[in-house]
């Protein structure tokens, strides 16, 4: 297996964790029974530690969005058919095959059309406006088109091959975070990366599904993490410096740490930020 075709993330993901993998790992349980990520989205941390080989009981991957969910369960599943599926000529990088794409993910989002939800998803992920992903209230993808000058590369076989190896062993499902929690107890490994909490009003972006992530869900994430902690799991979870959040985990270790943003609707927005790492161990 080629450096290239390593297990990787696949989709560009807001508020995604390739800039603070490092910090991560080096904070991560050197062993643990099951693994749990109820917020995966692209999946950076769960990927490093599979090819580390520090995966080695059950699994648990989840996530809100439905959509990325069907990519990840097409990709374990049916790896060669997703990646000859993207590879169709009207997957073109233009503003006209975009619309029209965009168009068809609507249409026929949340049907059985799954690998073909897949590509479009794949598509429409690296060619949308930075990489952005956003819903309006009826469920539909929204972003405009992105007007990259070279064609973004994606979907290629060998990528979605490693994916699918790297996905074999998990149970992948859809909806609320804290539908994992009868399953974890003494000994497994929990990491939490919510949708963040606003430390000012133009940070204030949770539109990955038709439902927000404000105050009530951070509490009920809170309490989750109490929870988990109380049956004996390790429990790490990232966040933003708000002062709310902040007093939140105060009766755990909390540390600061520096990352940097490429995915952010306002260019001043992106840069370096300071964040959080909690954890119960």
């Amino acid at each position: 297996m080629t450096k290239s075709s390593l297990p990787r993330p696949v989709v560009k993901w807001a508020g995604g964790k390739r800039q603070l993998l490092g910090e991560l790992v080096e904070r991560c349980p050197e062993d643990f029974e099951n693994y749990f990520e109820p917020f995966f989205g692209g999946g950076a941390l769960y990927l490093h530690l599979w090819r580390k080989g520090a995966v080695r009981g059950r699994v648990f991957l989840n996530d809100a969005n439905p959509e990325l969910i069907n990519l990840y369960r097409m990709v374990r599943d049916h790896p060669a058919e997703v990646a000859a599926a993207v590879k169709q000529p009207e997957f073109a990088n233009t503003r006209e095959a975009y619309l029209a794409c965009r168009m068809r993910f609507n249409a026929i989002r949340g049907t059985d059309a799954c690998v073909e939800r897949a590509a479009l998803f794949l598509y429409l992920n690296h060619h949308g406006y930075n990489g952005l992903w956003r819903v309006n209230r009826r469920g539909e993808y929204n972003i405009p088109f992105g007007r990259y000058v070279k064609p973004p590369r994606f979907g290629e076989e060998a990528v979605l091959t490693a994916l699918a190896a790297a996905l074999e062993p998990a149970v992948l499902s859809e909806g609320d975070f804290a539908g994992i929690l009868p399953d974890i107890s003494k000994g497994d490994f929990v990491y939490l990366d919510p949708p963040y909490f606003p430390v000012s009003e133009t940070a204030n972006f949770t539109s990955y599904t038709t439902e927000s992530f404000g105050m009530a869900e951070q509490e009920r994430l809170c309490a989750m993490f109490r929870e988990a902690d109380r049956r004996g799991a390790r429990v790490m979870l990232s966040n933003s410096v708000a002062p709310e959040i902040l007093e939140m985990y105060a009766e755990f270790s909390v540390e600061r740490v520096q990352v940097l943003r490429y995915i952010n609707a306002k260019v001043s927005g992106r840069g370096g930020a300071e964040e959080i790492i909690v954890r119960n161990y």
